[in-house]
């Protein structure tokens, strides 16, 4: 079980403001060519950034150790060691914070956790403003509102964090196949709950692209043969029947079962947001919501979602 001291990691921005300031009049003592003035305040300032440099890792590492149920697009040695990466970090910066918002949503949504989703729309901006700084005259505004928003982060991710309940050792460990081929919780490893609110197939890609489907008590099949099908797709690669979605009612998850299909059916374990690590189904297998599947193998691609 993971839990964050806030009071320890805000320190990381507020030492972080603190520093940047007196870096600044070590600056201002170096642009006059006094040295010996700027030294105190130049080593003081680098100390204090190196501080909340460390103290942010810490946090980046233990947020994401948080939602680690197989599903999570990274894990907490990838989202910190790939930061470390020259060029490649100013990508991955969006994938370790704005990823995290996201990730954290669908976590609480495939568990129906009674607990405040993150405004993603923050972290995405948390995300940008690093690459403004460097911006004469508005680079000081930006900065002072990086500076704001670092804090609002650091305190919505230790609420966040905070708000989960215990998942037990094994929780990381992902999903066991059973004897019939589908995934089943491991020992000890919180299960979604079941709620109210009704299980819906978003379509991402092909003829139905963005829109969505509710999926009735009895399920839905899919396929070509209009007379023997719910869901009609007319793209060649598709079978008559194809496949089988059903609300499982204990878990709140979705049965996925793969009919005999010329083409394949295939689920993504990457979790919410993957394009990679698609696997071939056999038989059937429990997805929560979040997860996503794809009718051969490039065809249609839909995602579990509640309403």
């Amino acid at each position: 079980m993971v839990r964050l001291s806030k009071a320890f990691y805000l320190t990381s921005p507020i030492v972080s403001l603190v520093a940047s300031m007196v870096l600044g009049v070590g600056i201002f003592f170096m642009m006059r060519q006094d040295i010996a003035g700027a030294s105190p305040f130049l080593v003081l300032g680098g100390i204090g950034l190196v501080y909340a440099a460390v103290v942010a890792l810490m946090l980046y590492y233990k947020m994401w150790d948080s939602i680690q149920d197989g599903y999570a697009r990274t894990s907490p040695g990838k989202a910190i060691g790939f930061l470390f990466i020259p060029f490649f970090n100013f990508y991955w910066v969006f994938q370790v914070m704005w990823g995290f918002a996201k990730d954290y949503n669908a976590y609480v949504d495939r568990y129906a956790i009674n607990s405040e989703k993150l405004p993603e729309g923050l972290f995405l901006a948390f995300s940008i403003l690093p690459f403004t700084t460097w911006i004469p005259f508005l680079g000081v505004l930006t900065g002072l509102a990086q500076a704001v928003l670092f804090f609002m982060v650091v305190a919505l991710v230790c609420d966040a964090v905070n708000a989960l309940p215990p998942l037990g050792d094994q929780a990381a460990a992902g999903s066991v196949l059973g004897l019939a081929g589908a995934a089943e919780p491991a020992a000890g490893r919180m299960e979604p709950r079941a709620e109210a609110r009704p299980l819906a197939l978003y379509c991402l890609s092909g003829e139905f692209e963005h829109e969505t489907v509710v999926v009735p008590a009895d399920g839905v099949s899919i396929g070509r043969d209009p007379t023997r099908v719910n869901l009609v797709l007319a793209a060649g690669e598709i079978s008559g029947v194809h496949a089988r979605v059903l609300p499982d009612t204990q878990s709140g998850q979705m049965w996925l079962e793969d009919l005999r299909s010329m083409n394949g059916t295939f689920y993504s374990q990457g979790g919410h947001g993957a394009e990679s690590g698609w696997v071939q189904l056999q038989g059937k297998t429990l997805l929560p919501p979040g997860a996503r599947f794809r009718l051969a193998v490039d065809g249609p691609v839909f995602e579990i979602r509640r309403l």
